[in-house]
């Protein structure tokens, strides 16, 4: 097995100051978890316009300029190495629907007192940095 440390961004995308969340399927990572929108940063990808781009092909909408929150270090997740950049932006256009055979079963937007469970591994991490401004996290 190789020592590979996989790069991810993810996006807390808002809507009249709600967050939009899908229930990951049987196939993807961390299935029944819910998460934000996101995946793995492609080599030489700018990684806002990774968010961007994962945003579009996962829910079908687009986003305004994400905003960086924070860097969440997870050296064994699932036996992977993730770092895992977090990002905020707003809808901008759209109706979402996750792509056909994709790794969301559906979406649905969330008041933030009111958040499903589980949530995927990294999304407390980045809900934290948005209300609390903290920019690392070192998941042991």
């Amino acid at each position: 097995m190789l020592d590979i440390v996989h790069v991810a961004a993810g996006c807390l995308v808002f809507k009249d100051g709600r967050l939009l969340l899908g229930r990951r399927v049987d196939d993807s990572h961390g299935d029944g978890e819910y998460s934000c929108g996101g995946g793995h940063v492609e080599h030489g990808e700018n990684i806002a316009s990774a968010v961007r781009r994962e945003i579009e092909e996962e829910w079908g909408i687009k986003i305004d300029l994400p905003q960086f929150l924070c860097v969440v270090n997870l050296p064994d997740y699932d036996g992977l190495h993730y770092v895992s950049f977090g990002f905020k932006a707003n809808w901008v256009s759209g109706e979402p629907r996750p792509e056909t055979a994709g790794e969301f079963a559906d979406s649905q937007w969330y008041a933030l007192d009111a958040l499903p469970s589980p949530l995927f591994k990294p999304v407390p991490f980045y809900l934290e940095s948005f209300r609390t401004g903290r920019p690392y996290f070192e998941v042991p």
